[in-house]
């Protein structure tokens, strides 16, 4: 018996519904963020590095339009400069990802410095599962606090 697919929390993959906000285009692959709240959100593909990014765009649309958001599963996303397998990604401009660096810990307790670490952990939304630079790779998404 097999349990892949019954539920959303055990689904290789989780989709929603989501509305293109106005003055946007969004392309299949983007990542989106949301830009508007609602029971159907509007999204915006990002425009860097984002902490509300909701997923990646599965379907395209105009201002008005309705499409397919993945929030968690695998992907094929584009990467802006290089990304290695297994390095966590972020959100980055034009819709694509970018490889975050691992946190550190600072060598004294400056605020500014520690909010900088802790802001990575907001701003993962997956980890690469192929390396490259500026092509697509597949990644694992998980968009889902």
């Amino acid at each position: 018996m097999s349990l892949e697919g019954t539920t959303a929390l055990i689904s290789d993959r989780y989709l929603i519904t989501a509305e293109v906000d106005s003055g946007a285009t969004v392309t299949a692959g983007n990542v989106v963020y949301i830009s508007a709240a609602g029971y159907i959100p509007k999204v915006k593909a990002t425009d860097g590095v984002r902490k509300d990014v909701i997923g990646v765009a599965l379907t395209s649309g105009t201002a008005g339009k309705k499409i397919t958001v993945i929030c968690r599963g695998l992907v094929r996303v584009t990467v802006s400069g290089a990304v290695s397998a297994g390095q966590r990604i972020t959100s980055w401009s034009n819709g694509a990802v970018a490889g975050i660096a691992a946190m550190t810990a600072p060598a004294s307790y400056v605020q500014a410095t520690v909010q900088t670490e802790l802001d990575k952990t907001e701003q993962w939304i997956g980890r690469a599962l192929t390396s490259g630079t500026d092509t697509v790779i597949y990644a694992l998404l998980s968009c889902l606090p």
